[in-house]
């Protein structure tokens, strides 16, 4: 008698388990409200304290005995009013399990019935030989229940072993299917539909009861879309305007075959994504973009006529103005001889901005051509410190070079070369204070060569770093502004050692000089 009450422990919780069980399961956990499961919790608790006393009262037993008429002895009982409301307790538990089960099979893919069918038939098993027992046809009122449990165990541990059960369960399977915001839809061989999520409820008008139904019923435009494309037995991916309503639509839908094991074709899914605001969006940046390129190339267009038509007349007044200067038009005074040193000083500084914004045009335009030769560095260095000897000399300024022994030459166009030396030079002199030293540094990396200019100057902060190489920007800084610049040198260099393939990049420290380095192939 006492190992017959041990096995009510089980049996007890065994329907409210299985009903838990399924809820979770299926993803219908909040489907049964908490009293109610408090409620069969009471009953389960209940059957177990009723069962344990059993000899001081007639509640579940009325009576029990020995049965000696089979093959061999059996327990055997007189059920009492309790053994009938755990009965029926059981009965209801296990019926509503299998219904939320059943309810799962519609709209769920080919892939996980085989899961729900293995729990279905391990969940029925007990009931089954439970209802034949009670109608008296067992053998030798034999109580099949602990039979049948072990055997319900064998099919579920089937379930885990051979079919992954739980590996991929319907409720993973269902948040993920039913949440996407793509309309999905699942057809079998014969192009009929097996199962569809939400959002092809709203998006295509899909209902319940049209499982079953041939894509050719679908309603516009989709039967006539997808009835050319189920037949697929490859993933295609499509994209296709629509007019719905009068409106412009933009579809992407994709079409992937479901195959089983063996590779044979069970049918296909179909995803729809509206793409109609992507479309939309990538018409407008293309407009923006032929817009931006009208508008660059007005402007370039702009800058170089009106830079040809402001350098005729600015040659005139340079020309004439250092002719002057040099006394060709006879002894000038020493205040004329002031306002004609500044027109000539203001007139080439125009010059070079407007040069600068000639070849910048170039560059952007894609007509900056090069002529490209190997050029021998010290020569070129030695032609530009003697331009520049004027004004390294007027600052006691001494310029030295370090040269790697094996860096000799470079491929580049020797004009523009010799530009970006002396933009980075000119810079370095004019930012240096009096009586310091400027070192040019050469060596080779990889296929490259690296030249650097290295100063002692007041040096950049990094915020003023990252606007360096910008078009007409100059640095705020109060002792920068005290130098006059037009804003192109840096941002000119830049584009033209990008034009050789190189790169040039700034390590600087406020007031501890600057370092500007570039690269550019070598010969």
């Amino acid at each position: 008698m006492l190992f017959y009450k041990l096995e009510y422990i089980g049996i007890a919780f065994v329907p409210l388990f299985f009903l838990l069980f399924v809820m979770s399961y299926s993803g219908k956990k909040n489907i049964l409200p908490i009293p109610l499961l408090a409620f069969f919790m009471g009953i389960s608790i209940t059957t177990i304290l009723v069962v344990f006393t059993t000899e001081h009262h007639t509640l579940f037993h009325r009576i029990y005995y020995i049965n000696y008429d089979g093959l061999f002895p059996v327990l055997d009982y007189d059920p009492g009013i309790w053994y009938w409301v755990h009965f029926s307790y059981t009965i209801l538990c296990t019926i509503l399990g299998l219904i939320l089960l059943f309810s799962m099979l519609p709209g769920t893919l080919p892939v996980f019935r085989k899961q729900i069918a293995i729990v279905i038939l391990g969940s029925s098993i007990p009931l089954s030989t439970l209802l034949i027992h009670l109608a008296g046809m067992t053998p030798w009122g034999i109580d099949p229940s602990s039979f049948s449990l072990t055997l319900s165990a064998i099919i579920i541990f089937i379930g885990f072993t051979q079919y992954k059960l739980f590996n991929l369960t319907p409720l993973a399977r269902s948040l993920l299917f039913e949440n996407l915001p793509e309309s999905v839809m699942v057809f079998d061989t014969k192009q009929r539909i097996l199962d569809y999520n939400n959002s092809a409820i709203n998006d295509l008008y899909i209902k319940p009861k049209d499982v079953g139904m041939h894509v050719s019923e679908l309603p516009e435009p989709w039967c006539n879309l997808l009835n050319r494309k189920t037949d697929a037995i490859e993933k295609k991916n499509i994209e296709v305007r629509e007019e719905i309503e009068g409106s412009a639509f933009w579809f992407n839908i994709t079409f992937l075959p479901l195959n089983d094991k063996r590779g044979n074709t069970m049918g296909q899914m179909v995803v729809i994504r509206d793409i109609t605001g992507i479309k939309n969006l990538e018409g407008s940046l293309l407009q923006a973009k032929v817009v931006a390129e009208t508008a660059s190339r007005t402007k370039n267009e702009f800058l170089a006529n009106m830079s040809h038509e402001l350098r005729t007349p600015l040659n005139s007044i340079i020309g004439f103005s250092d002719a002057m200067l040099e006394g060709y038009s006879g002894e000038l005074s020493p205040k004329q001889d002031h306002y004609l040193q500044h027109i000539s000083n203001s007139g080439n500084q125009l010059l070079n901005l407007i040069n600068g914004i000639l070849d910048i045009a170039k560059i952007e335009a894609g007509k900056m051509e090069l002529s490209l030769g190997t050029i021998y560095i010290e020569p070129l260095l030695t032609e530009i410190l003697s331009a520049l000897k004027p004004l390294s000399s007027k600052k006691k300024i001494k310029i030295s070079i370090q040269r790697e022994k094996d860096t000799n030459a470079v491929v580049a166009d020797e004009a523009k070369l010799k530009q970006i030396i002396y933009n980075l030079l000119g810079n370095a002199i004019k930012f240096t204070p009096e009586g310091e030293e400027i070192n040019i540094c050469i060596g080779t990396v990889e296929k490259m060569v690296r030249i650097s200019v290295i100063d002692n100057g007041i040096g950049i902060s990094p915020e003023d770093q990252k606007k360096l190489f910008r078009p007409f920007t100059q640095l705020d800084s109060t002792y920068s502004r005290r130098y006059q610049g037009t804003g192109l040198g840096l941002a000119l260099t830049k584009e033209l050692v990008e034009l050789h393939g190189g790169r040039i990049w700034v390590e600087s420290e406020v007031g501890k000089g600057s370092k500007f380095s570039f690269e550019i192939p070598a010969a």
